[in-house]
């Protein structure tokens, strides 16, 4: 590679380079025209990637257009011990599950820079390829190499020693370990931020003692966060992520102070520098439309130019002018009464409630133009209401129609929270929670605001949901709450079906076959059970035989079974059940069956009436006691008299 080349390289890294080790060596290394193995050296203890970290894939993708390889070690061991660098106390243990699931994380952002389709450019490790398998006798000698005194220099222990604080084993180990790593994938570059050149300078050691050649070290500057204060950290907020969306990288671009906007340009964007040195009057005098011009090339650097100009646009109509975008994306909201931090949490997926409450008590939620204040203020919304939640989003309010449950007697549609607060002048709030995962011992210690958390979480579960809570009423009293049935779809749960009743509900059993009737059905018909949420469905039709063995004998049956009524017990099959899985059936497969008679008119979800005098019904026979064992029980918890639908006692 000729001198001219090396130099427009050098000159490449000077714009965001903060230390070489040394530049010398590393010019001898490009002179000599091989390809470099540059080292990645992550700990995803934290898999979190802000455009800071970027600076230095930056580089290295640079790099990879060049012909050189990246060597992406990925430190699944190292990380459950945990880097201490600038650490007072000692990390926690992660768990091989934690530390996989962070991994892809990780890979996934790395891959908005570099480039993963040669295998010519990068190469994928992990160090646990060689920590499993070192013997101790391996590791002693490994240590070996390394003074006591060496380690201890490191400006964290330092600081530890100097606050009387504990420094552990192990975590003196930690830069022995990412050092060596660096002997293992012959490293000759690695690209860092000065927070881990202590560790990278174990690398160059380790090498140099077993006959290697030392890697060189470039370490990049570090730019203040979007605050102004420190570096970009989740901790603080502060920070431009590569899994924002554009629409928040410009918006956090457009926030920075204006003393950072040449800065940002020169670390964060591929302007020519030269263009940034003319445009220094430019920003000086209007710093608004030089950061409209720093946001768009942030967002094209990682979403392309359309994209970085619709943004400005959207930036423009609605932050500028504050108006609301042509398009807005769609909140649904089940009825026209919905608490303010309910409502506004809808619309912040993945912040906490303590976060949205700060936002609308800060002022900065608006609805139709109104400021909201108070996050506990029961609002009355409709169609079409337009809801602003911070400086940049919108969103349109649209009142779903409830799904609705109808028996001949009975209506049951979704509960809503302002109806929690009804329900709790005839049943403690603990009564329901304690069947959303909780023991019933632990129920009642549960404070009255964490049982409405559990009941929220319930209520407000975005699709697709694996839980229900209905409010079950008259069809000619709609307003008159007569109990609620609480539906689980996932197999978490022991019971994945319970129903409550009101003190003094007149006809309890009509009522309660009615329901369960109702429920059933919906999960039969409604829900989608072709698959695995299919066989969640036997739950609530066959007996508790093995799901795989019921499921294989129910595909097996031809044609003349499936027109066969059953007799009790065959197959496993209750004749409630056998009939449920009938009629799912002939809605998949109606040409297996013969034509039914047309029956008299009546709801869809109407049992056959019965009898006043008939007790309370059962979808199953008693079972035997260790039958019973394994049934999934359906308490009933008022009136306690009523049995559960699967033969079970009722708890009390």
């Amino acid at each position: 590679m000729g001198a001219h080349n090396i130099d427009s390289i050098l000159s490449h890294f000077d714009r965001t380079a903060d230390q070489y080790f040394s530049r010398e060596e590393l010019y001898d290394k490009l002179r000599k025209g091989r390809s470099l193995r540059i080292k990645y050296s992550v700990d995803v203890r934290t898999p979190l990637l802000h455009i800071g970290h970027a600076v230095n894939l930056w580089l290295m993708r640079y790099m990879q257009d060049l012909g050189h390889k990246v060597v992406f070690v990925i430190g699944d061991f190292t990380t459950r011990i945990g880097d201490p660098d600038g650490r007072l106390e000692t990390r926690p243990f992660m768990s091989a599950d934690e530390v996989a699931e962070n991994i892809q994380s990780f890979t996934e952002q790395a891959k908005l820079v570099l480039r993963f389709d040669d295998p010519n450019l990068i190469e994928i490790r992990r160090n646990s390829e060689w920590y499993d398998k070192m013997s101790m006798s391996a590791f002693i000698d490994l240590a070996s190499l390394v003074t006591q005194a060496k380690l201890l220099s490191r400006d964290t222990f330092r600081a530890r020693v100097a606050h009387n604080r504990e420094i552990y084993v192990h975590e003196t180990l930690y830069p022995i370990l990412q050092g060596y790593d660096s002997v293992v994938v012959e490293s000759d570059l690695a690209i860092i931020g000065s927070d881990q050149l202590f560790n990278e300078s174990m690398g160059r050691l380790l090498q140099e003692k077993y006959g290697k050649a030392p890697q060189s070290i470039v370490t990049t500057q570090i730019t203040p966060g979007i605050d102004g204060r420190g570096k970009q950290s989740k901790g603080q907020g502060n920070y431009i992520g590569l899994l924002h969306s554009p629409r928040d990288k410009f918006g956090r671009t457009m926030s920075i102070p204006d003393e950072l906007i040449t800065r940002y340009f020169k670390m964060y964007t591929d302007t020519p520098l030269n263009e940034i040195a003319k445009m220094s009057d430019f920003i000086e005098s209007d710093p608004r439309d030089a950061k409209l011009r720093l946001a768009r090339a942030i967002v094209a650097r990682y979403h392309g130019d359309t994209i970085s100009a619709a943004e400005q646009d959207y930036f423009e109509h609605t932050v500028s002018k504050g108006m609301p975008p042509e398009v807005l994306p769609t909140v649904a909201v089940m009825g026209p009464q919905i608490e303010a931090l309910d409502l506004v949490a809808l619309c912040r997926y993945g912040k906490s409630r303590s976060d949205t409450r700060r936002l609308i008590r800060q002022g900065g939620v608006e609805l139709d133009g109104q400021k909201l204040k108070d996050p506990e203020a029961l609002l009355t919304v409709k169609t079409g209401d337009i809801l602003k939640v911070g400086k940049r989003d919108w969103f349109r309010i649209e009142i779903s129609k409830p799904i609705r449950l109808e028996t001949e007697h009975l209506w049951m549609e979704p509960l809503h929270m302002h109806e929690i607060d009804f329900l709790s002048k005839y049943l403690p709030a603990w009564e329901l929670v304690k069947y959303l995962g909780l023991t019933p011992h632990e129920a009642p210690k549960i404070a009255e605001s964490k049982a409405r958390e559990l009941l929220r979480d319930v209520i407000f579960q975005k699709d697709p949901k694996s839980a229900w809570l209905w409010k079950i009423t008259k069809r000619d009293e709609p307003g008159n709450i007569l109990g609620v049935s609480l539906l689980h779809r996932d197999k978490v749960h022991e019971n994945t079906q319970q129903l409550w009743l009101a003190p003094g509900t007149a006809d309890t059993a009509l009522v309660t076959k009615e329901a369960l009737t109702a429920i059933n059905d919906y999960a039969f018909f409604m829900l989608d059970f072709q698959s695995m949420m299919f066989k969640d469905a036997f739950d609530y039709a066959t007996q508790p035989k093995s799901i795989d063995v019921l499921t294989h004998i129910f595909k097996q049956l031809d044609t003349t079974q499936l027109n066969k009524d059953i007799p009790f017990g065959e197959g496993g099959f209750t004749p409630d059940g056998w009939k449920m899985l009938q009629d799912w059936r002939r809605m998949m497969s109606p040409w297996q069956f013969a034509p039914q008679p047309t029956p008299a008119p009546q709801s869809r979800f109407v049992p056959e009436p019965e009898p006043e005098a008939t007790p309370a019904p059962t979808l199953a026979p008693a079972l035997t006691p260790a039958a019973r064992k394994r049934a999934p029980k359906v308490p009933i918890l008022e009136p306690p008299m009523l049995k559960p639908p699967f033969g079970g006692e009722p708890e009390e």
